[in-house]
């Protein structure tokens, strides 16, 4: 099956812009053309494009990809090793971001449900009152457990 441009950038939720840019530095392979000069995109490329997106999401930069990307193209089986190693590297900052974006989540849930409970009718109006010291004193002794890094 073959894919437009726009079909890949809609089925990706990437701007067209953005598909030409990877392909302009050098993140996809050689995209083929049809007889009026549009890309027609293979399952492969729309799979290879998956990835880079992937990596993107995950806060990879362009040149990070790029390296990736390289040793994919250039080296082949020669590099299997490198790419292992660049992939689990990669790995080890995601799961990083995930125990910080888990700790920020829970303490905005702690911060929703102080909120819920104060605007609450059987709430205190001393705490709908509070100002920011106050409430944040309020918070910090629900949060003596929580590590902040």
């Amino acid at each position: 099956m073959h894919y437009s441009a726009s079909e890949v950038s809609k089925k990706l939720g990437l701007t067209k812009d953005c598909l030409r840019y990877y392909e302009k530095v050098g993140l996809l392979p050689p995209i083929e053309r049809d007889s009026n000069g549009y890309r027609v995109f293979s399952e492969s490329d729309v799979e290879w494009v998956f990835l880079i997106r992937c990596l993107r999401d995950t806060d990879m930069k362009i040149s990070k990809i790029k390296e990736y990307v390289s040793l994919l193209m250039n080296n082949c089986g020669s590099s299997i090793h490198e790419r292992r190693d660049f992939l689990l590297e990669h790995k080890s900052y995601i799961s990083k971001k995930i125990t910080i974006y888990q700790n920020i989540l829970f303490l905005i849930n702690k911060k929703l449900d102080f909120y819920n409970e104060a605007i609450s009718p059987e709430y205190s109006d001393q705490v709908k009152c509070m100002d920011y010291a106050d409430e944040w004193e309020h918070f910090r002794s629900i949060l003596k457990d929580v590590k902040i890094e």
